[in-house]
């Protein structure tokens, strides 16, 4: 009955014509939604658990058919189909990849009813889904970074804890980091996000760089309220470049030619990856020997903090049905199906007071019992954000690949003032910069 299309991006409005969204029969024979998103593992939930329990409650609804797309080329759909009026029912999507839409009014503002959704959530996210004094979307997808640690390595090294602050989690990597007879990296101590999507590449910077160091992407302007421009041009910008050149070039944890990621750690090439829960699904498949545990983020120089990024459901100002649109945002959603994804995509739980470890992988529960210290932080609903992220990320890998940079205070500052230029460049573009 529900069908997942997988399709690649073609830019063209005869394509894009024939995956118009709305309901292909007539009401009288019951209601089609479309959906459309970029998560596969997010397609698993709604067709396993959302879907089957919501038609139903909602018995009129026929069939609802999600549509995957990987990442790239539903960015760039958007960008089509969006403007051209030829939408889904409803829009899974990334919260700074929509914010562009929200703002030029591609999308329905939120009823009273998501709303009130979005006030018994971490008001972190209300933050980034906030623009003009509204609420738009509703999150169905939250997810942070944290650590993930190879157990075995770690007690070959000597440890019967897991390293806590940044000092100790260097100095745990090079312990871990394995070579050969030529000084080739076989085992990487740490694996660093040194390139690939480059909105991947300006999150892991964000978070394992700027945030440790008690800095932002942005700050607002002070004589121009509204308005923004790069936080990071400073000293804590140039610690947070520092720490991937001594990673890379000092203490040599990792290199561009090393295993990386999730396929790394479930294949044994690295000791410690940083990435989002919903990860181990993949390691558990792809490296069952691999014993594991995960941890939060560590104690930076000035700060132990993370992001929290989701995945949010919106409603297409020119979708066809709305009203069981919003009632499948409210059912996908809730509480209920909130406490499914954490123990079945190892999902984190927004609501305030949820038990986020309920049900979830005993390997995974240290990282999601935060400590007090922790500091969540959100994207900001800025038109120019994404477009800056896109540019930084781009960026980013010829800046680690310099080598000189390694004890060169100098150049590292003129690297960070750089990327501070990309990303005040990409506010003015959009009208949203000011010193």
């Amino acid at each position: 009955m529900k069908k997942v299309l997988a399709f690649i991006l073609v830019l063209s409005l005869a394509i894009v014509t024939v995956f118009a969204g709305g309901s292909k029969e007539s009401e009288e024979d019951g209601i089609t939604l479309t959906l459309w998103g970029s998560s596969q593992t997010m397609v698993d939930f709604y067709e396993e658990d959302v879907i089957p329990a919501f038609i139903e409650k909602y018995p009129e609804v026929k069939d609802i058919e999600v549509l995957y797309m990987p990442i790239e080329d539903f960015v760039q759909r958007l960008a089509v189909v969006l403007p051209a009026g030829e939408v889904p029912d409803i829009m899974e999507i990334e919260d700074s990849w929509a914010t562009p839409y929200v703002t030029a009014g591609y999308f329905e503002e939120n009823t009273p009813e998501l709303n009130a959704i979005l006030d018994k959530m971490i008001p972190s996210l209300k933050d980034c889904l906030t623009w003009d004094g509204k609420q738009w979307g509703v999150p169905v997808a939250p997810f942070h970074e944290l650590f993930f640690w190879n157990t075995d390595m770690l007690a070959e090294a000597g440890y019967t804890e897991i390293p806590d602050t940044w000092d100790e989690v260097v100095e745990a990597a090079i312990k871990m980091t394995q070579r050969d007879e030529t000084g080739k990296i076989t085992r990487s101590g740490f694996s660093m996000r040194l390139g690939g999507n480059p909105s991947g590449t300006s999150q892991k910077f964000w978070v394992l760089g700027l945030l440790p160091n008690g800095v932002n992407w942005y700050e607002e302007s002070t004589t121009e309220p509204g308005k923004f421009h790069a936080g990071f041009d400073n000293e804590g910008g140039y610690n947070a470049l520092k720490t991937y050149i001594d990673l890379l070039y000092k203490y040599k944890v990792d290199d561009f030619a090393s295993m990386k990621d999730t396929e790394a750690f479930a294949n044994g090439k690295t000791a410690i990856n940083m990435r989002e829960a919903s990860s181990a699904t993949s390691i558990v498949e792809q490296g069952p020997d691999i014993n594991w545990v995960a941890a939060p983020m560590p104690k930076g120089p000035v700060q132990r903090a993370t992001f929290l990024i989701s995945l949010n459901l919106y409603i297409p100002k020119d979708g066809q049905h709305k009203d069981y649109a919003r009632k499948f945002i409210e059912f996908a959603t809730s509480e209920e199906m909130f406490e499914i994804q954490t123990a079945e995509r190892y999902g984190f739980n927004p609501y305030v007071g949820a038990d986020r470890t309920a049900g979830l992988d005993e390997r995974l529960v240290p990282a999601f019992t935060d400590p007090e210290d922790l500091v969540y932080y959100s994207v900001p609903v800025h038109s120019a954000y994404d477009t800056a992220m896109i540019r930084i990320g781009e960026a980013l890998p010829n800046i680690f690949a310099d080598a000189t940079l390694l004890d060169n205070p100098e150049g590292i500052k003129e690297a960070v003032h750089r990327l501070a230029e990309i990303f005040n460049d990409a506010y003015k573009e959009f009208d949203e910069y000011a010193e």
